[in-house]
């Protein structure tokens, strides 16, 4: 499991919009493979709820190969299969973020997780494993669920009954809606349905469209009752 230096150094690359007004919610979110937390500022500031707590962590760099070229792009886990200890570990150091987060809130159902691609995988992981309390939602715009073989046994005692948005563009071909439906299919059948929306939108490739952008502010207002 990861060390708490690891959560450290999470906490320490984050971009945090503090709270306008007295704290009293947390969103954290997790951008995508080979992007960084520049990429939600701006929006995050737009949308800010009051009394709410943005953090934008970083992930590290990595040594990637892409069409026989390597490059140092953030990443948040290998894709290789051999590297699921080590995806497992980044699962739990978000997990530990959340955990900072909860101390300075109280309850759980005031935090809510999400990202998008990578970072949506990894949110809904975290997410759904958290055991400590009841999340106040998970946000998963183009992503899917990775190690489905294996989360079935990680699953939470609140798993069934976290609020879940899924965003999917039809059109996605960095992650086809085609590969990443049975891993919802997985969810469904080990009993997270009613508490999971899955949204799929026409003519929406690998991006979180207008519509999608409006979905989120809808359920983060919903679930944190702003």
């Amino acid at each position: 499991m990861a060390t708490s230096s690891t959560n450290e150094k999470l906490i320490d690359t984050a971009h945090i919009i503090e709270s306008k007004g007295t704290h009293h919610h947390s969103i954290i979110w997790l951008h995508g493979f080979g992007d960084s937390s520049d990429g939600y500022k701006d929006l995050f500031t737009r949308i800010q709820p009051s009394n709410t707590r943005i953090v934008l962590p970083n992930a590290p760099k990595r040594l990637v190969t892409i069409e026989n070229r390597q490059y140092q792009l953030r990443s948040w886990y290998d894709h290789d299969n051999t590297a699921i200890e080590a995806g497992l570990q980044v699962i739990e150091s978000v997990k530990q973020l959340i955990d900072e987060e909860l101390k300075l809130v109280d309850d759980a159902s005031h935090i809510i997780i999400g990202g998008f691609s990578q970072g949506a995988c990894l949110s809904l992981l975290a997410g759904l494993t958290y055991t400590k309390q009841q999340l106040g939602g998970i946000i998963c715009c183009s992503g899917q669920l990775v190690l489905e073989n294996k989360i079935p046994e990680f699953l939470s005692e609140y798993a069934k009954k976290i609020p879940i948005l899924v965003l999917h563009g039809k059109d996605d071909n960095r992650i086809p809606w085609d590969n990443a439906k049975s891993g919802f299919e997985v969810l469904k059948k080990n009993g997270i349905n009613d508490n999971m929306d899955v949204v799929l939108e026409d003519g929406v490739g690998h991006s979180i469209s207008e519509r999608g952008f409006h979905l989120i502010i809808v359920f983060i207002t919903k679930q944190l009752k702003l």
